[in-house]
């Protein structure tokens, strides 16, 4: 009866775990992203991961609409974003967002973004908290993705070379 007791609370803690990791994460473009950098960096060091924050207004900017659509969920990219830990810093205009992720999604864009425009994916490096790469925009009036896979190769080369 002991045992059963001890498994019951192994299996409750881990449930209450990934449900608190549930709740840190959301599905965008066919990728897992956290919504809570500090999270997302504390799983980079554990799986020794770059990190890459996309900057989007995901409900008013044409550009960041088409790369949710167009570059996201392309098989190539996805197959790239496999080894690198993403974050999510959206500043929607009608989607309703909680107060306390808007002020994580301000704070990252005052570090990493600066005056950068929309769509911005910024990589970081886990360790020292600084930028790898940037890539800025999209071009959906040539539908061209290359760009951004070639991004994300160069961040990992670049993260694993070190």
């Amino acid at each position: 009866m002991k045992n059963s007791k001890w498994i019951l609370a192994l299996i409750m803690m881990y449930l209450g775990h990934f449900f608190v990791l549930a709740q840190n994460t959301v599905e965008y473009g066919g990728i897992r992203w956290y919504l809570n950098y500090d999270e997302a960096r504390k799983v980079a060091l554990k799986e020794h991961k770059p990190i890459v924050i996309l900057f989007t207004g995901s409900d008013w900017c044409p550009p960041c609409k088409a790369l949710h659509n167009e570059v996201l969920p392309n098989k190539m990219f996805q197959d790239e974003a496999k080894g690198i830990i993403w974050v999510l810093a959206d500043f929607p205009r009608r989607k309703p967002m909680s107060d306390e992720q808007k002020s994580r999604n301000r704070q990252l864009a005052m570090r990493f973004l600066g005056r950068g425009g929309l769509p911005t994916m910024v990589a970081v490096n886990p360790q020292t908290q600084t930028e790898i790469r940037r890539i800025s925009g999209y071009n959906f009036y040539k539908h061209d993705i290359q760009p951004h896979i070639n991004f994300l190769i160069s961040v990992k080369n670049f993260y694993h070379k070190k």
